[in-house]
């Protein structure tokens, strides 16, 4: 349901507002998300195949690292944007 469709004004506000909570750094999410699925194919890569070298695996856990700590700023910056804009309904 999309804010332009709703009759009621305080409804179409709290959609507006919950889009905006959304689409809050959308590009780190899906950042984090392509590097946490490539450090784990790294890791298993090294796991599964004897021939690999050690530098797949340090890798890996490097790229894990980093995205997830991606995953955990984009997390506490939502929070932080939530806590300084609260919805506040239309008088």
């Amino acid at each position: 349901m999309s804010a332009e469709h709703t009759p009621d004004p305080e409804l179409a506000a709290r959609l507006a507002w919950l889009s905006k909570a959304r689409r809050l750094h959308h590009s780190k999410r899906i950042l984090g998300l392509v590097g946490v699925v490539l450090g784990a194919c790294l890791v298993v890569w090294w796991k599964l195949d004897p021939a690999v070298q050690d530098w797949a695996l340090w890798t890996g856990i490097g790229i894990l690292v980093l995205s997830w700590a991606l995953f955990v700023f984009v997390i506490v910056a939502r929070w932080r944007w939530v806590k300084q804009n609260p919805y506040k309904p239309p008088v």
